[in-house]
């Protein structure tokens, strides 16, 4: 604990900050141990199946002003139960798809590209999920039903340390941006990621192949020619003669010799 307060004074800010991005990245490291880069997109889509039937189910059972429905369509008491069991499928799916999987993705091969893939989707899964757990115990933005977190937001830790905290107040001022990027990139990488990475390709294929990029070809080359001879021209089966197996020299006679089966 000296060293996360030494680190706390250092950046200003408190002590949860710095557990928080160390818990992050150590955990990610811990991630990678255990899960390919695969499960960790399989585990980010399942959560995002379980936000969206949430966000659904609360905007058609209990009604939303801003987007013109009111609800009703069962009672209100059984329409809350319904959506404070919907709100843990963002959890339960994250858990259950993976298990199934069946998610067709493009891994790269490349280790280097692949690790440092690797690292910004776990980091970036591990802070959307808090940012999650963090709208649902403030019972903020789409989460206005009561629920287990409410227990959470009324414990001293979360009041003394966590909402004092430089990660606790980003998050809370970008609430709107954080879980609508990653959908986005979820969707990135299912629908246009393939298409992209094909496009760069082969612009770096073809920028390769012009003049400024071009290799140097090696100019040492050999040009094999064969000719057809008669009986006494050409192997032993009367075939092709190679003609570098058969240098030409100048007798003292002024003809010109060929090999020891050949002719004046």
């Amino acid at each position: 604990m000296g060293l996360v307060s030494a680190f706390a004074q250092t950046f200003q800010v408190t002590e949860f900050d710095i557990i928080f991005f160390f818990a992050i990245f150590f955990g990610t490291l811990i991630m990678y141990y255990f899960w390919t880069l695969h499960t960790l997109y399989e585990i980010a889509f399942g959560a995002i199946v379980g936000l969206g039937i949430y966000i659904l189910l609360s905007v058609l059972l209990l009604g939303n002003g801003p987007m013109g429905t009111s609800g009703g369509l069962f009672p209100f008491p059984f329409a809350v139960l319904i959506i404070s069991i919907a709100v843990y499928s963002v959890f339960i799916l994250a858990v259950l798809f993976p298990l199934h999987g069946g998610l067709v993705i493009a891994e790269t091969t490349h280790q280097g590209v692949y690790v440092l893939q690797y690292l910004f989707v776990g980091m970036f899964l591990s802070f959307s999920a808090i940012s999650i757990l963090f709208y649902m115990i403030e019972q903020t933005y789409i989460f206005q039903v009561g629920t287990v977190f409410a227990w959470f937001r009324d414990s001293g830790y979360y009041q003394n340390m966590i909402r004092p905290s430089a990660v606790f107040g980003f998050i809370i001022a970008n609430k709107d941006i954080i879980i609508p990027l990653g959908v986005l990139l979820m969707l990135y990488k299912l629908l246009l990621s393939n298409i992209v990475n094909a496009v760069i390709l082969s612009i770096w294929y073809n920028l390769s192949h012009i003049g400024f990029y071009r290799k140097h070809e090696d100019t040492a080359y050999r040009v094999e020619f064969h000719e057809v001879g008669g009986g006494h021209g050409g192997d032993a089966h009367g075939g092709w003669h190679d003609a570098h197996a058969a240098p030409v020299a100048h007798d003292a006679h002024g003809g010109w010799h060929g090999d020891t089966h050949g002719h004046h």
